[in-house]
């Protein structure tokens, strides 16, 4: 689809919704007057906005498939070899509780599922968005239920190229919803302190063995991290489960999204989308995840 194609199905999405809260405020305005309430107005203002997004999820929708199709498809192929990229689907929630190293919250959801190749290393990577519920009861009794954000960003699976027994994790001071920094794992870990207190100061080391975590964090890898932590946006956390390296970027972001209000730049927007994917390459290319000279079996 071109991007003068893509432009029109933009302005659709967008006019819907200019029109829609147009409409809501004219309404409210007149309500306003003519009852002299300001409760009837906000609320009728309240709900033709709410009626004016159901409108426009089948329109933005359309759109944001159309964009992904033309260019996030496009960038991906030119990266990542047998290529899945599925927008509409995510990582499976048990994927991730099942490492045990983060707290699940109770709602789920995620999308962007991609898997591929990149260095002839397996790639998995998807957004996700994992909530906690919230009760609160006011002095009447009555009780208010609220969505909290514990993570929203980005998880991504890598082959790792040593082998080892014990499961560790490396979580970025603030990072927030580590399970195992929260005491809340139901298998042991030990807090490990590395030789590198710089390290240390950023980050937390927990291991089922102490052993495979000098093993894995040696002084070469501890460096890599610490300059990837650096040049992110977000807080990170490093999984080492199964001989795979999960990673969890808390950066409260979308990737390979277009909003309908902004204009379609094709070299900004593709820019953009070579940034996003970046940053799942950075981690193969500087962790060295495409080096096996350590690989062995145990």
């Amino acid at each position: 689809m071109s991007v003068e194609e893509l432009e029109v199905l933009r302005k659709k999405a967008r006019n819907i919704v200019l029109i829609g809260v147009l409409i809501s405020i004219v309404i409210a305005i007149i309500l306003f007057i003519t009852l002299q309430s300001p409760y009837i107005s906000f609320f009728a203002f309240i709900f033709g906005t709410i009626v004016t997004t159901k409108i426009n999820i089948k329109p933005t929708k359309r759109f944001t498939l159309a964009f992904k199709e033309a260019f996030v498809l496009k960038s991906l192929k030119s990266v990542f070899t047998d290529l899945v990229y599925e927008p509409e689907k995510g990582l499976d929630e048990s994927i991730i509780s099942n490492t045990g190293m983060m707290d699940m919250g109770d709602r789920y959801s995620s999308n962007d599922y991609i898997s591929g190749k990149y260095k002839n290393i397996n790639v998995v990577q998807s957004d996700v968005h994992i909530e906690e519920e919230h009760e609160t009861t006011d002095s009447d009794g009555n009780t208010t239920t609220t969505w909290v954000t514990i993570f929203r960003g980005r998880w991504m699976i890598f082959d790792f190229n040593k082998c080892f027994k014990a499961n560790i994790q490396v979580c970025q001071k603030g990072f927030g919803n580590s399970r195992l920094s929260n005491w809340g794992a139901k298998i042991k870990y030990k807090k490990v302190m590395m030789e590198d207190q710089v390290f240390n100061n950023s980050f937390r080391t927990y291991a089922q063995d102490e052993h495979d975590a000098f093993y894995i964090l040696t002084p070469s890898l501890m460096e890599k991290i610490k300059k990837l932590a650096s040049n992110i946006s977000g807080k990170l956390l490093f999984c080492f489960i199964d001989n795979k390296l999960h990673i969890g970027i808390q950066n409260n972001k979308d990737s390979f999204e277009h909003g309908i209000f902004t204009k379609i730049n094709e070299e900004k927007v593709t820019n953009e989308i070579s940034q996003d994917i970046k940053l799942i390459t950075n981690f193969v290319d500087e962790l060295s995840l495409d080096n096996d000279l350590f690989r062995r079996e145990v």
